[in-house]
This record gives structure tokens, C-alpha cells and sequence, in this order.
């Protein structure tokens, strides 16, 4: 009997020919039959072998494909893949199918999930950060759990911009709930081409997500992580001592002849006792834990893995945790039918606290507080500001934390279960059943309150609980050929149905008599308020999809999308509609005149396309007028109740619409260990639905949107990697860079504007949206120093006509009349500068040695601008609170300052020196170290037989260093957190600030 054709076990191990070490998760495949293999953490493997098979093939993400002819071994196979970084023969999911990126003609960036194993993070989005060009990720703040927002290719949209997020085929409603060390990749699709397939929901970018699976033909392998760590604040802001603060109360008095209240001349008000941002700002932790087990034989495979992540924040009593569990499985039924399924269950709770507000932010509070006022009295109560108005009316910030329970819980299954059949050779017909559903509570106590200056007379109990369920079913047929060995052709099309529904009930309970923690139920208050419960907007969504991928000779390369997508969050006769889009391709590398005269570029493509996406993610059912009820009218003076039309209606609302060009080089050399792509891309969303002022009286009706804007972004994305070294020592580094413009093209005239939402007590507004300039830019006065002198404010040509000019006195502001009619007015508000910034960038190194491992990644931007809202506020005396210490460089006689004005009571009267203006925008331009980790893998010689295949222990750490121009907490500023959409960005109000931690994991594979 032949020994090569009998069954047998064929045992050995995978290296790189870079540098001889051992490839975990190589795919290893029976030729001519079913079944298969991966390596483990070593690159070691076993695979069963039938009998009449008689070759392997060796497969791995930037490695060449290697075909093992079996001969009379059975043990001991040594195989050594080639390098081939830009991982041309790579598999990218692209939605309904896969392509191979040589193949690709869209522009697609794929992240591997060991890029991001065992980071810090609590999600996906954050560890995205800096990995691939076009990808923007931002948070609100950085309290624990807050899901970052995520922009691809510029902000598209003053509505909803997130991107569609699809978990394993299914769109799911965010990407904070799966475990980044379940994650196999990540696929960010960015041009019309590679997204159109979406259709309605693209228009912002798609994010794939593919969690780990088993394999056919695989040792049981399990695995286990954890690692814990610390974190504490990367910065505080400077503040005024007690006694520097009374020094400036007394001088404002006295610049504005006044007499000095009682309490600046109180002794203990001018002792220093605390100070509020380390009361409030304290240290972290962070512990993570996951385990995994995965195989599979011949016909089924399977992957489960439980993880728990558990987030102490800076500020007391503010965590986030994470339980979850995952199953993927898939098995084979006779030779053409496979089903599977990929379910995830996941519980999440978090605390937080508002630090938005300038009335009772946390963070505002702890910057505002007196520093005189100890945190705890002798007596044990707790420090407070009730002795005078002039100590302000905020509450003490450690007082407000220890005392407010607030909490959210959220449970959430996510899965999908499938089915597929190979209908003929090259023709599979496939079926999938979605689910996406979570059970959402919230609940918040804030105690009764007699002994600070917000007081309470009475405790409150709020609760909140929500459902939401998302079901999809869509089918799909793909056909795949070669026909005459020259002409590919891939074809798939389909029909997808998904809806949404939901409920929620909310209730209020006020004067709990008992307000111990087992004692806070509703069932225990006095009187009750805003008891109201209904359904949430149920929409649907049907949609036709065709794709067809077409390349001669691996050369000439046509992909062409259709997608019709029909919602109902339109009216009729405006619910459909359509996306075309196509790329084509050139692979001139492949040409041979080409190779015959630049040999040393391995590779070079060129690609180009053209589409149109949708966006739906924008308020439900504008089409119709809601009535509501309870609504009270006065005839005579009898009140009467009744029902009225909260909101007008929009008979002619419809999509968004997003055009997008395209187009692209990729470029290998030296045997593609140096690779680099360019990208243009021009980006014009239509019909943007902005709200429309109505001419015609509608009482206190709300407006609906209408389809009137238009914006563009266009810009440059490159890429750059390279990755060398020996047997002994390896290396790679990447380097990714966006330059992209954003620019309101067509609003209402050149003359109006979208405001943002004011801020402060001051009730400013910082933030404009006009026609032809940037989104959300920050528009206010110009400043040209002080006033020195009275002679200078009489020579001044910007209030030469203004009737404020008797008022102005030396010390104040000046501020520059730019329409030049002698008046400092509105009419000179200006544009102060953008907070899209021009520029993102990311850096990532890693570097191999003899078991040891390292890895950095670096994030930046430029071309940005920001604006210090609170910095405004702190530097604000007419207000009762501590100032920043910038203050102390106030005017305070001729020549003593250029940049601070006077102290002084009356600004808001007279000149109102802290008005919106260029004093406070600053450069919010930053370069950080985002990720750094240093591992060593002990070597598996020393476990023996033990069953341990690889014991890796490591130190990292998050937000080592920043460097940055910018005085406030953080740089990293994102979105208002407030609801107002993305009207304003990069707004500083004081939020949650970033966290800079260090960890220390091990991971054991067996």
C-alpha cells in the first residue's frame, strides 16, 4: 500500500522565511477534500490526512500561498512562508462576500485583530485610533464606557455621521458591546465603490466586523487573558490659591467703586485648604479577563469565549463593566449544505456623571469651588458654600459624587444564524436571520440636600426601562467562475428586510422618608412624576442588491453595485432609492513591458470609481404632524384641555444623499517589504436636511427638516509600511496621513447660519454653521490686547461711532471693528477658525527579538482649532467662583498686561470682556503616544509535554506622553455631549478628562 495515499496524522511546523520564527494561525487546507487545520501560538500543527489526498496548502495574512506535496513524512514537516507584506492574496470582507485585496478596486483598510489584543480599552472604536487613514475617532469625554465617535472621510452630515456598523453580517446599533479580543478584523469600507452594497446607510462609511471562528480540522485549542492596570490624569489646569483669589475680589470691587463684600475680608477665606481637582480626580483601574476554547473536525467547527472588563475611573463612583459571552459555530451537512450561527450576549453597567453643565457639571464645579472651603468640617459634614452668595451657588464637587447613585444597565444579545447551499459549482445560495435586541434601565437617586447651596428639600428616584429589538432577513445568491482561465467573474445579488421596534416606561418618585440604598423603590416615595410609557418609532427598511466583480487575466479589474432601499422614515412616493456605483482597476505591475523595465516595483495598481450613497439616521416619520395631548388653552378665563400638533410636517422629506469620487495607486518594492498607497476622494453630500425657518405663524410647533444643504469633503489619504530584518531581529512600521476640507456648500443664502446651543451663564454661542465655511466653526470677535490708556480708547477707530465707547476704560478688551463702520457689534462677528482638523495621522512600529516583542502606536492632528469654554469661564471675575491663575496676569496698570483685561464687576455692562472671541481659541494641534507594550514570550521548550503551547507576559501603557500647545485638560476633545449633533466640536466645557494608564497582562495558550 502506498503510504502517501493511506491516512494518516501529518504533524509539523510554519516559520517565516524573515526571520525563522514560528506563524500562529496559519490556515492550513486539504486539497481535494474537506477539512483543515491552523497552527497554534508556536506555529505548530496536526491535521488528519485521508487517504488519496496528496497536498497541503499553507495560507497566512501577508505571507505567500504554499502548496505541500505529502511524500512518505508524517511528522516533523518544516514549512517556511514567504513574506509578502501588503498581503496581496489578504481576504477582505467586503458585505455578502469576500475579495482578495489584489482584487479589490475599492478603497478598503483592514485591521487585524492581534493589531489590537489585549489593549486597554473598553471598545473597538478606541484601539481603531491612528490604524488607518480617513478614520477620525473622538470621545465626548473619557469617562468610563463612552463610546467614542467615529468619522470616515469627514464629518458628511450636520445629522447622525456615525457609519453603519455590521457585527458578522448583521448592521448592528454600535460597536461598544463585542470584546476587542473577539475580534478577527476589521474592515473599514470608505469609497461609494466598496460601500454601495449598503445602499441607504453607507454614506458615512461602513465598518465590517468579523469575529473569531473555529476551523475545520482543528486541535482543540483554549486559550486565557488577563491583564489589570492603573491610570490617573494626564493634567490638571493651574487654579488660584485662596489667598490670590481674595486679592482679585478685593481689586474688582475696587475697579468698579464698589465696597468690598465681608467675606473677602473674613481671614478664613484667604487660607487655602483645598484643592478641588485633586479632591475629584483621584486614580483608576482596570482589569480584563478572557478565556477561549475553538476546533473542529471534518464537518463542524466552533469558537466560544466569555470575557469580563471592569473600569474604575478617575472620579469616584464612576466605573463601566462588561460581561460577555460568544459562540460561533458551523457545520457541514453532506458535501453542499453548511449552517452556522454567531451569537453574543452581553450585560454592561456603568455610573457617570454629568460634566457638561455650567451650572452643575462635576468637573465645572471642582474648577469653580472655593479653595478655602475644606472637603469634610471638623464636624464630619461636608464642606459647603451657603455662608455668601459671593462663594457661589454650586454644590461642593466631592459631596455631589459621593451622594448621587446613578446607574445604567444594559443587556443586549446580537447574533445571526445561517444557512448556505452550493446549488452547482460556483453557485451558492445563502440565507440569514438576524437579531439584534437589548433591554436597557436606567436608574438615578440624588439624596435631600439642606446643607449646601443647591438645596433639595425632598429625595428623588427616577427610573427608566427600554426595549429595542432589530430583526433582519435578507437571502443572496453568488456566482463565481473562471472561465477560459482569464475572465473572473463574480456575481451576487439579493433581498434584505430589516425592522425596528421598541418600548420604554419611565417613572419619577419624590420624598423618599428612607434613603437607604435597599430602601430606594419607587414603592417608598410620597408623590409621584412623569409616570409615561409608549412605543418607540418602528420603521422598516427593504432593499435589492447586485454586485458584479469582473477581471481579464487578473489585470483589468470592473466592480459594479446596485442597491434600491426603501424606508419608512419617508412618505410615499419618497421612500425608494437607488445607489449606483462602480470602480474599475489596472494592474500595471502585471503588464510585461512593464516588469521588463522597473523590475525592482512589484507592485503597482491603479484604481478609480464613482457612486451614490444614503443616509437615513435621521429623525423618524417627518412626514407627519404628531398630535399630542394634555395640551392647556385659555378661551376667556376658563382653561381648557386639548390635544395640538407638536411638530409640522415635511410631505416632501427624503434621503440624504452622498456622491463620492474616487481615486487610487498602490505600489510595492523591494519584493513588496515596502509598500505605499495615495487616495483622492471628493465627497458631496445632497440634500442634507437642515431645519428650515417657516414664513407663516406655527405657534410653538416644532419645525421638520428639509432637504436643503449641501456639503463637501475632499482630501488625500496615504499609507505607508515597511517591514524587514533577519532571523534574529524583525521589524515593521506603518504610517498612515488624511488631509481632508470641509466646507458647507449650500445652506439658505451666504447670510444665515445653524447655531449651536449656547454655553455657560453667560449664554454664549460659540459655534456657527454657515454656507462656505467649515461645519460647526467658531465665530465671535476679534481682540487686538488692551486698552492701556484713556488716549488710546479715544484714538481707537474700531468704536470711533460706537455709543459704548463713554463706557470702555483702561483695562478693557479691544475688539476689532471688522466690517470697518466704527461700531463693535454683531454685525462683527467673525470666523475664529474650524475644529475639523485639516490633518490626521497615525504611526505604528513593531519590532521582534528572541522571544521578546514591542509595539508602539502614535496619534496626531493638526490644522485644528478649539475653543476653551472654560477657560472662559475661569477667567471670568464677575462671577463668584475661583478663576483660573491665569488671572493673575491681569491688567492692572498701564503696561502691566496685553492679554488679560481688568478686574471688574461690570464687564457684561460695559465692554463684556469675556464675550466669544479668538482670545480663547487655541491651536489644538497634538502628537501622542497613544499605545505602547513590550512582551516576551517564554520559550516552549520549558513547558515540555506540559500542554502549554505559548506563556506571553507583558507591561503596556495608554497616553504615555502628549505634546500639544493647548492649556486645557485634553486636546482629544470630540462632540458637545449634549444632543446637539454635530453642530458644534472641539468646544472645552470642562468634560471628563482622558486617562494616562499603565497595565501589566500575560496571555497562556494551551
Amino acid at each position: 500500500m502506498n503510504t502517501a495515499l493511506a491516512q494518516r496524522i501529518i504533524t509539523g511546523k510554519v516559520t517565516s522565511t524573515a526571520d525563522s520564527t514560528g506563524l500562529p494561525g496559519v490556515t492550513i487546507t486539504l486539497q481535494g477534500a474537506a477539512g483543515g487545520a491552523v497552527t497554534d501560538a508556536a506555529g505548530r500543527f496536526s491535521i488528519q490526512v485521508p487517504a488519496g489526498v496528496r497536498a497541503l496548502s499553507f495560507s497566512y495574512v501577508g505571507y505567500r500561498q504554499q502548496t505541500f506535496t505529502i511524500g512518505e513524512q508524517s511528522n516533523n514537516v518544516n514549512i517556511a512562508l514567504e513574506v509578502s507584506s501588503k498581503g496581496l492574496n489578504e481576504v477582505l470582507v467586503v458585505g455578502y462576500g469576500t475579495q482578495t485585496r489584489r482584487d479589490a478596486t475599492g478603497t478598503i483598510s483592514s485591521i487585524k485583530g492581534a493589531d489590537i489584543k489585549n489593549l486597554p480599552v473598553s471598545d473597538a472604536a478606541q484601539a481603531l485610533q491612528g490604524r488607518a487613514s480617513g478614520v477620525d475617532i473622538v470621545r465626548s469625554d473619557g469617562s468610563p464606557g463612552t463610546t467614542p465617535s467615529i468619522r470616515i472621510r469627514g464629518t458628511g452630515t450636520i445629522n447622525n455621521a456615525e457609519p453603519l456598523v455590521v457585527i458578522d453580517g448583521v448592521p448592528a446599533s454600535g460597536i461598544n458591546d463585542v470584546n476587542p479580543n473577539d475580534i478577527a478584523s476589521m474592515g473599514i469600507l470608505k469609497d461609494a465603490s466598496s460601500s454601495a452594497i449598503y445602499g441607504t446607510r453607507a454614506a458615512n462609511g461602513v465598518i465590517i466586523i468579523t469575529t473569531k471562528k473555529g476551523n475545520y480540522g482543528e486541535k482543540l485549542r483554549a486559550s486565557a487573558n488577563v491583564y489589570r492596570g492603573v491610570s490617573n490624569a494626564i493634567r490638571t489646569i493651574p487654579l488660584l490659591t485662596a489667598p490670590d483669589l481674595v486679592m482679585l475680589k478685593k481689586e474688582r470691587y475696587a475697579n468698579s467703586g464698589g465696597t468690598v463684600d465681608p467675606v473677602w475680608n473674613d481671614p478664613y477665606y484667604a487660607t487655602q485648604r483645598t484643592d478641588w481637582q485633586d479632591a475629584i480626580l483621584g486614580s483608576g483601574n482596570v482589569t480584563n479577563a478572557d478565556v477561549s476554547i475553538r476546533g473542529g473536525n471534518n464537518s463542524s467547527n466552533y469558537m466560544f469565549s466569555a470575557g469580563y472588563y471592569d473600569e474604575k475611573g478617575l472620579v469616584e463612583n464612576t466605573y463601566f463593566k462588561r460581561y460577555s459571552m460568544r459562540i460561533n459555530s458551523e457545520h457541514k451537512l453532506g458535501k453542499r449544505l453548511k449552517i452556522g450561527e454567531n451569537l453574543q450576549l452581553s450585560y454592561k453597567q456603568n455610573q457617570g456623571f454629568d460634566t457638561y453643565s455650567s451650572q452643575t457639571g462635576l468637573l465645572f464645579s471642582a474648577l469653580r469651588f472655593n479653595p478655602a472651603i475644606p472637603v469634610m468640617n471638623p464636624d464630619g459634614s461636608y464642606g459647603s458654600s451657603q455662608a455668601s452668595n459671593e462663594l457661589g451657588d454650586i454644590n461642593n464637587p466631592v459631596f455631589t459624587a459621593q451622594t448621587t447613585d446613578t446607574w445604567n444597565k444594559n443587556y443586549r444579545l446580537l447574533g445571526n444564524v445561517y444557512a448556505e447551499i452550493e446549488i452547482l459549482q460556483g453557485l451558492t445560495l445563502r440565507g440569514n436571520y438576524g437579531f439584534d435586541g437589548s433591554i436597557y434601565n436606567q436608574y438615578s437617586f440624588v439624596p435631600k440636600v439642606l446643607d449646601q447651596t443647591r438645596t433639595r428639600d425632598h429625595a428623588e428616584l427616577w427610573n427608566r426601562s427600554e426595549s429595542n429589538k432589530s430583526e433582519l432577513g435578507e437571502v443572496f445568491l453568488t456566482f463565481n467562475h473562471l472561465f477560459a482561465q482569464k475572465h473572473r467573474v463574480t456575481l451576487t445579488g439579493g433581498y434584505s428586510v430589516q425592522t425596528t421596534n421598541g418600548y420604554f416606561f419611565r417613572a419619577e418618585s419624590w420624598g423618599l422618608n428612607d434613603e437607604a440604598p435597599d430602601q430606594r423603590v419607587l414603592d417608598n416615595g410620597n408623590d409621584y412624576h412623569a409616570i409615561n410609557g409608549n412605543f418607540n418609532a418602528q420603521s422598516a427598511l427593504a432593499s435589492g442588491f447586485v454586485r458584479g466583480f469582473y477581471s481579464f487575466k487578473d489585470k483589468y479589474l470592473l466592480t459594479a453595485t446596485f442597491r434600491a432601499d426603501g424606508s419608512s422614515k419617508f412618505p410615499e412616493g419618497k421612500r425608494w432609492g437607488y445607489f449606483p456605483a462602480f470602480s474599475l482597476g489596472w494592474r500595471i505591475s502585471d503588464e510585461t513591458f512593464f516588469k521588463n523595465s522597473v523590475p525592482f516595483i512589484s507592485n503597482l495598481k491603479v484604481t478609480g470609481g464613482w457612486g451614490q450613497l444614503g443616509n437615513q439616521n435621521v429623525n423618524d416619520f417627518q412626514y407627519l404632524a404628531p398630535i399630542t395631548r394634555d395640551r392647556r388653552y385659555s378661551f376667556g378665563e376658563n382653561p381648557y384641555t386639548g390635544v395640538w400638533n407638536s411638530r409640522l410636517a415635511n410631505p416632501d422629506i427624503t434621503w440624504e444623499k452622498a456622491e463620492m469620487t474616487n481615486v487610487s495607486a498602490e505600489i510595492g518594492v523591494l519584493e513588496n517589504k515596502l509598500n505605499a498607497t495615495i487616495t483622492y476622494f471628493n465627497k458631496n453630500t445632497r440634500d442634507m436636511l437642515v431645519p428650515a425657518p417657516e414664513l407663516d405663524e406655527h405657534g410653538t410647533a416644532g419645525i421638520p427638516d428639509r432637504n436643503i444643504g449641501q456639503l463637501n469633503n475632499r482630501g488625500w489619504e496615504i499609507e505607508l509600511s515597511y517591514q524587514g530584518g533577519n532571523k534574529d531581529f524583525s521589524y515593521n512600521i506603518a504610517a498612515n496621513a488624511s488631509f481632508i476640507k470641509n466646507k458647507v456648500t449650500q445652506l439658505y443664502d451666504k447670510d444665515s447660519y445653524i447655531g449651536s446651543i449656547v454655553y455657560g451663564r453667560q449664554g454664549a454661542e460659540i459655534s456657527r454653521t454657515y454656507e462656505g465655511q467649515p461645519l460647526a466653526s467658531f465665530y465671535g470677535w476679534k481682540t487686538g490686547g488692551v486698552y492701556q490708556n484713556q488716549a488710546q480708547i479715544d484714538a481707537d477707530p474700531n468704536i470711533a461711532k460706537d455709543p459704548r465707547r463713554g463706557d470702555i476704560k483702561p483695562g478693557d478688551m479691544i475688539f476689532l471693528d471688522v466690517n470697518g463702520d466704527g461700531i463693535v457689534d454683531e454685525d462683527d462677528r467673525t470666523f475664529l477658525g474650524s475644529p475639523n482638523p485639516k490633518m490626521t495621522y497615525g504611526i505604528q512600529a513593531g519590532a521582534n527579538y528572541k522571544g521578546f516583542d514591542l509595539s508602539l502606536s502614535f496619534t496626531g492632528v493638526a490644522g485644528v482649532k478649539l475653543y476653551n469654554a472654560d477657560r472662559m469661564q475661569g477667567m471670568d471675575p464677575g462671577y463668584p467662583y475661583n478663576m483660573y491663575a491665569e488671572a493673575l496676569n491681569r491688567w492692572h496698570g498701564e503696561g502691566t498686561s496685553n492679554t488679560v483685561p481688568r478686574m471688574t464687576l461690570s464687564n457684561d455692562v460695559a465692554n463684556n470682556n469675556l464675550r466669544v472671541s479668538d482670545r480663547f481659541v487655541e491651536s489644538g494641534n497634538y502628537f501622542t503616544l497613544r499605545n505602547v507594550a513590550l512582551g516576551y514570550t517564554v520559550p516552549a521548550k520549558i513547558w515540555g509535554n506540559s500542554g502549554i503551547s505559548d506563556f506571553r507576559v507583558y507591561v503596556a501603557a495608554q497616553n504615555l506622553f502628549i505634546i500639544t500647545n493647548y492649556t486645557g485638560l485634553t486636546p482629544m476633545l470630540g462632540y458637545s455631549g449634549t444632543g446637539d449633533g454635530n453642530r458644534q466640536r472641539g468646544v472645552d466645557v470642562a468634560a471628563y478628562p482622558q486617562a494616562r494608564s499603565f497595565t501589566f497582562g500575560a496571555t497562556l495558550n494551551f
